[in-house]
C-alpha cells in the first residue's frame, strides 16, 4: 500500500486539527468488535518492537495494546502480567465510560485517560477509533515524559494496524463446507419440529 494514501492518517488518528487527507474509506467501516481481526506475526512483532521502546523509554514497568473491548494485542513487561487480562478489560471499561462523558459534555471524544494512585499511575491514549495503548509506571516517572512518548508511540502503532486493516481485508475467506454442514444439522435438531403428525 502506497505511503501517500495514508499521509495525514496518523494526526488525525492523534485528533490534530490541521487539516489532512481523508480517512481511508475502510477504517471507518472496519468491524468494532474486532470479530474477523487476525493480528499475523510481523503485525505482532512490529506492535511489540513499538511498545517495548515506549515502556523502555518511559520507564514504565509494563504496557499494552489493547482493542476497546479489553482483549490485549500486545503486552510488554514483567509486572502485572499475570493480572493482564483483568487489566486489559477494566482499562478498556473505563475508558469507554469517558466517551460516554465526552459526550455528555459536547465534546468528540477524550483521547487520554491519566489514573494516578499513591504508588502507580496507569496512562491510556486512543489509537483512532478501535484501539488503546495504555502504559503503567510508577510515581517517580514523570507524567510529561510519558505523555510525549505515548503520542509518538500512537502513530507509529496507527500506521501499524492501519496495514493489518489493510491485510485483513486482503485476506481470502475460506469456507470449510465441513462446518457449514455441522452447523445446519445443530441448528435443524435444535429447531425441528417434534409435534405429533
Amino acid at each position: 500500500m502506497p505511503n501517500d494514501e495514508f499521509e495525514g492518517v496518523a494526526r488525525q488518528l492523534r485528533g490534530d486539527d490541521k487539516p489532512a487527507k481523508a480517512m481511508p474509506t475502510f477504517v471507518g467501516q472496519f468491524d468494532t468488535h474486532l470479530s474477523d481481526m487476525m493480528i499475523d506475526v510481523p503485525t505482532s512483532t512490529a506492535m511489540t518492537l513499538v511498545l517495548r521502546q515506549l515502556v523502555r523509554d518511559s520507564h514504565a514497568s509494563s504496557g499494552m495494546v489493547l482493542d476497546r473491548a479489553g482483549q490485549i494485542i500486545v503486552w510488554d513487561g514483567i509486572d502485572y502480567q499475570e493480572e493482564s487480562m483483568k487489566l486489559g478489560a477494566l482499562i478498556a471499561g473505563t475508558y469507554a465510560s469517558t466517551r460516554q462523558m465526552a459526550r455528555i459534555l459536547g465534546e468528540a471524544n477524550f483521547r487520554t485517560l491519566l489514573q494516578e494512585g499513591a504508588k502507580g499511575k496507569i496512562f491510556t491514549e486512543a489509537i483512532g477509533d478501535y484501539w488503546l495503548v495504555s502504559v503503567i509506571f510508577d510515581r517517580h516517572t514523570h507524567l510529561g515524559l510519558v505523555k510525549v512518548l505515548c503520542e509518538r508511540a500512537t502513530v507509529e502503532l496507527a500506521e501499524v494496524l492501519i496495514q493489518a486493516i489493510v491485510s485483513n481485508r486482503n485476506r481470502p475467506r475460506l469456507l470449510d463446507a465441513g462446518l457449514q454442514r455441522v452447523t445446519k444439522d445443530t441448528i435443524d435438531l435444535l429447531f425441528r419440529d417434534e409435534t405429533p403428525k
